[in-house]
């Protein structure tokens, strides 16, 4: 198809530079524009509602810019630059391709805002060349692919089917916009996210994963509002190690590691963590599953955070390393565990029944004031500088 400039478009190109004057000539009618490129010409601060892009071509700096978008649909579009959706409510993009480091953006308030079967293609693995495309509102991302490339969504986020290589989510701050900044609410159902994919230092209000396959999956320095929720997940390596979450569940997931790792978690970060019907790992050299952390290995005089309750159910753990814990409650039940450390640790109620554990026990240097412990051998435990007794 051969493609023109829009400004050779005539009155198309007039009612999209002057909306009052479509509005006068042609009311609410639909505006449909195929096969335009749009380079060099500006169209800043207008409206645009009732418009349907077709094989258009997007390209430049700060060339597009209207001040909104209200009912525009965008199909088999491309996009390249910096440029700007403008506040956005029921806009779709359609199989639409950003290619290189474009960043374009919906503005703040922006609701309902969809890009479906979409290419988001970088350039580089370096996050400082890679593009950005989203909303610093509401976004939802629908069988897309992305590569070496950050997806937005300030006030909320939504990955469903899409495929992600090296991709990262980015999200709202307080170095963004001070105080009053957004905290979004991350989705991500029925995706594959390989390689590695980056959430670090983002600040949501919540984060849920469901259905999907990760390679390597990475929130620390992070902040969460209130809940971690991650469900049948296949996948490599988590790191669950934010500075702050109100609480972590992962149930009915196999985590076999990635790098020699596969999962991590920091205790002191949640106020509850539940790990129910999970499988972790396999073969003989295997890596820990860490849920630690909340007193100092520093300094016993230093406890730098509490959590609530953490309880590990029904689950297929090689080696659980669960030293130096904070924690008024403590459990673990009905798992299969091979090597189990609970060291260094203060828990006043601690529970371990009907596990099926293999090896060894380490209770070294941990004090409790209420425990119920299934029996084992003496040859399984030790007890070094511990108040446990067993039964």
């Amino acid at each position: 198809m051969t493609k023109k400039r829009i400004d050779k478009f005539g009155k198309t190109f007039e009612y999209l530079k002057d909306p009052e004057t479509r509005e006068r000539e042609m009311g609410q009618s639909l505006l449909t524009v195929d096969g335009a490129i749009f380079q060099g010409i500006p169209f800043e601060d207008m409206d645009w509602k009732n418009i349907v892009f077709k094989n258009c071509d997007f390209f430049g700096n700060y060339d597009i810019g209207p001040n909104t978008q209200n009912n525009v649909r965008y199909e088999d579009c491309r996009f390249s630059g910096i440029l700007s959706f403008g506040k956005t409510h029921n806009v779709r993009f359609l199989r639409c391709a950003w290619v290189g480091a474009p960043v374009m953006f919906a503005e703040k308030g922006s609701t309902d805002t969809v890009f479906e079967s979409c290419t988001f293609a970088g350039k580089s693995p370096n996050p400082n060349q890679q593009g950005g495309v989203g909303s610093h509102g509401d976004a939802e991302f629908i069988d897309c692919y992305a590569k070496w490339f950050s997806l937005v969504g300030d006030a909320s986020l939504t990955l469903r089917k899409c495929e992600c290589e090296g991709a990262s989510i980015e999200t709202d701050s307080e170095a963004n916009s001070g105080d009053d900044f957004l905290s979004s609410k991350v989705v991500i159902q029925q995706s594959k996210l390989r390689g590695y994919f980056d959430m670090r230092a983002t600040s949501l209000h919540s984060l849920s994963i469901q259905d999907t396959v990760i390679e390597r999956f990475d929130i620390s320095r992070s902040t969460v509002k209130q809940s971690v929720v991650i469900e049948r997940v296949k996948g490599g390596y988590l790191n669950m190690y934010p500075q702050h979450a109100d609480s972590l569940a992962v149930r009915n997931s196999q985590l076999y590691g990635n790098d020699n790792k596969i999962f991590s978690a920091y205790a002191g970060s949640f106020r509850t963590i539940e790990i129910d019907n999970v499988t972790f790992g396999g073969g003989t050299n295997y890596p820990p599953v860490v849920v630690a952390g909340g007193f100092s290995k520093i300094s016993e005089s230093r406890i730098s955070h509490v959590s609530e309750n953490i309880r590990i159910k029904n689950s297929r753990i090689p080696y659980l390393a669960s030293d130096y814990l904070n924690t008024p409650f403590f459990q673990i039940v009905n798992c299969e565990i091979d090597d189990l450390d609970l060291s260094n640790g203060r828990v006043e109620n601690l529970e371990i029944q009907g596990n099926l554990i293999r090896r060894g026990v380490n209770f070294s240097n941990t004090q409790v004031k209420q425990s119920r412990i299934q029996p084992l051998t003496k040859a399984q435990v030790k007890l070094d500088g511990s108040n446990i007794r067993l039964n």
